[in-house]
């Protein structure tokens, strides 16, 4: 199941940043993230109700980490363009703005704060009431939650899903508070005082990108490309517009191989390897 649901992950989150490549409307964009992520969140339905779990274990973590992450990319999707077509047209309206958001995702984190709470410090001793289905936790516990369906959901998965799409809002807005950053914040210089700027082709370092994202080199693989991009266009002085469009192209190579830069990588630190093998110091002779 795990497997399963890593590469219907995956293939969402590529499908996304594809859209947010494209330029689209704040309502074009929340049409399209609304349509791949029901979709992704259909074939896990049918795919748990085909191959149903082989343990409580596999249960749990079914909708305590996957359905959360898929679904929190939907409320992330529907949040976001409220916040997109609400925020003033005038500058000088933007930081009561931006402060109501924050409250808003602030009072709903307090409001579920043991749950919350069990969510940050990845907690795991109510699993078994709150993954699992059929399960029905005393109290208040989820008291202004949806109507949900039972064959495919849990008492916790939801306010999971919830955590991750606000999270993901709050550091949306206080980017957006932060404003884009200049040269001289984002610079970052060796100890020898030099500042590095990426002079090759671009298509390479995109070509390096996905191969870093896809062997989960970054926050253990649970991050998106675009952050990606973002960081590696500050520190290194380059642009990456249209990284996708690029990885595209790179797909459809055909009479080189696909990965061609990071083949030269390999053959370029394998001479490297070999020659420093072959040296001899002069005392050794």
């Amino acid at each position: 199941m795990r497997k399963k649901c890593e590469l219907l992950l995956g293939k969402l989150r590529v499908e996304l940043e594809e859209v947010e490549t494209m330029g689209l409307s704040p309502i074009e964009k929340l049409k399209s993230y609304l349509s791949l992520t029901n979709s992704c969140v259909a074939t896990m339905k049918a795919t748990i109700l085909e191959d149903p779990f082989i343990s409580e274990a596999d249960e749990i973590e079914f909708f305590k980490v996957w359905k959360p992450k898929v679904y929190g990319l939907l409320i992330y999707a529907a949040e976001r363009y409220s916040y997109e077509i609400a925020r003033p047209l005038l500058v000088d309206g933007y930081a009561d703005f931006y402060n109501q958001q924050l409250n808003y995702i602030s009072k709903f984190f307090r409001q579920h704060e043991f749950i919350y709470q069990y969510y940050r410090f990845d907690m795991s001793e109510m699993d078994s009431v709150y993954f699992l289905r059929g399960k029905k936790p005393d109290g208040l516990f989820g008291i202004d939650i949806p109507e949900l369906d039972n064959s495919f959901a849990t008492a916790g998965d939801y306010l999971f899903a919830k955590f991750i799409g606000l999270e993901m809002m709050q550091d949306l807005i206080l980017s957006d508070i932060k404003g884009p950053k200049s040269t001289a914040e984002t610079e970052v210089k060796s100890r020898k005082g030099r500042s590095l700027r990426w002079t090759g082709d671009s298509t390479n370092l995109i070509e390096l990108l996905y191969g870093l994202a896809e062997t989960k080199q970054f926050n253990d693989g649970d991050i998106d490309i675009s952050d990606m991009v973002d960081v590696f266009e500050q520190v290194f002085n380059v642009n990456l517009s249209n990284y996708f469009r690029r990885f595209t192209t790179i797909k459809r190579r055909k009479s080189v191989s696909k990965t061609r830069f990071l083949d030269e990588m390999v053959q370029a630190v394998n001479k490297r390897i070999d020659d420093a093998d072959a040296y001899v110091p002069a005392w050794a002779k």
